[in-house]
């Protein structure tokens, strides 16, 4: 192993004595604030694409291709649903539309009157307006070495029209390993390591496929 590894390593180890298997729902990673960008225009060609070929999202689906739709939405749910992905954007759209990416701006910007749309959760809230994003940029807590050990059966479920969307897979002779090749990757929100396979699913949101729920018991997740 590099100093590198060899360092996350012993701050993981440091860091087991003081977990506990928590066995509740999971709740993502959630923004400790977010600011508003301005109105942009969205045309078909979607400015925000973070959620391009997912299906389901925890126990949201996706529609459009792009955007979550809830009828009583709000700027904080748009924030939390973002927070699966860890993306830096959302995007509030023609009322109860959500959408996330890592950039924006893709179409420029709207005048701010026509962002005129509240959001049917918050009248207080403005949700954009048809074609037009009420934009957002979220800030998250530096999650640091700590993880936290989950059930994978209670996790929020995800799926996608390809799995490599939603995690990739490496080669683990153990669950640190998969531990320590989920803090060396910049994308991974947790891992789950499989023994049968001596495989580690590195996934992509604070949420967990079927198909690696059903081969695995428990999965690490970052704080």
């Amino acid at each position: 192993m590099s100093p590198l590894q060899l360092f996350i390593l012993a701050s993981i180890f440091l860091t087991l004595s003081s977990l506990e298997f928590c066995l509740t729902n999971f709740v993502p990673v959630q923004s400790s604030k977010f600011r508003y960008l301005g109105c942009y225009v969205d045309l078909s060609n979607r400015d925000l694409k973070g959620l391009q070929s997912i299906s389901t999202i925890g126990p949201y689906s996706i529609v459009s291709s792009v955007f979550v739709y809830n009828t009583s939405m709000t700027l904080e749910l748009c924030s939390q649903i973002c927070a699966y992905g860890r993306f830096r954007y959302f995007g509030a759209q023609n009322t109860a539309y959500c959408s996330c990416g890592f950039t924006y701006g893709l179409h420029g910007a709207a005048t701010e009157d026509s962002c005129s749309a509240n959001c049917p959760g918050n009248s207080t809230q403005r949700c954009g307006a048809s074609g037009r994003n009420s934009m957002y940029e979220l800030t998250y807590p530096l999650s640091g070495n700590k993880m936290t050990v989950e059930s994978a059966a209670s996790m929020p479920n995800i799926s996608a029209t390809s799995s490599s969307i939603i995690y990739s897979s490496t080669d683990a002779g153990s669950s640190t390993e998969c531990i320590v090749a989920c803090h060396l990757s910049q994308d991974c929100l947790g891992c789950a390591f499989v023994p049968s396979s001596r495989m580690c699913r590195l996934l992509k949101f604070a949420a967990v496929p079927a198909e690696v729920a059903s081969e695995t018991e428990w999965v690490w997740m970052k704080l």
